[in-house]
């Protein structure tokens, strides 16, 4: 993540009223999780993986929090079965905020599977999402998808991808 997407997006969490993130340190984020951790206003958790971040931040979330969970787009496949099982039953709002692996400017060819399934997945958990390919696009694709999922009631996700990520 360049350094200029890491403090919209950091400014765009706290704006949005994100208090909580869960994450598996990951290279695409990486920039970004030692100003969260930093920040008093944010409760930071380290996860052995990305599914288990889902319990962590329906716990976070039934405690009052606002909670956000950071990963690679390969994470979120990991994270499915949990969503089911809890966010997507039950209502429990959480943002699901990820990198794009996989797509165009990524020099891992072994990521580029996972690019292609990452819409589709979802699209099929009927998850309400938005890619943002621009850093001057990331505060307000955040903001308006807290709005969103405060309204719906359902999880909700920001993928960065393009020139946010290289």
């Amino acid at each position: 993540m360049n350094s200029q997407a890491t403090g919209k997006t950091h400014e765009a969490l706290i704006e949005a009223g994100i208090n909580f993130v869960a994450c598996l340190p990951d290279s695409a984020l990486n920039k970004l999780y030692e100003p969260l951790s930093n920040d008093p206003r944010v409760t930071y958790v380290q996860v052995a993986n990305e599914g288990g971040s889902v319990g962590v931040c329906m716990g976070a979330w039934i405690g009052g929090l606002r909670p956000a969970m950071l990963m690679e787009n390969t994470g979120f496949t990991l994270t499915c079965y949990a969503l089911l099982c809890g966010p997507l039953t039950f209502g429990v709002l959480i943002l699901l905020l990820m990198s794009y692996r996989g797509g165009f400017n990524d020099q891992r060819w072994f990521s580029v599977p996972v690019g292609w399934s990452t819409e589709p997945l979802l699209n099929a958990l009927l998850v309400s999402y938005r890619v943002v390919h621009n850093p001057e696009k990331i505060r307000p694709a955040i903001v308006s998808a807290v709005k969103s999922m405060n309204s719906i009631k359902s999880p909700v996700s920001v993928v960065l991808g393009g020139s946010t990520l290289f």
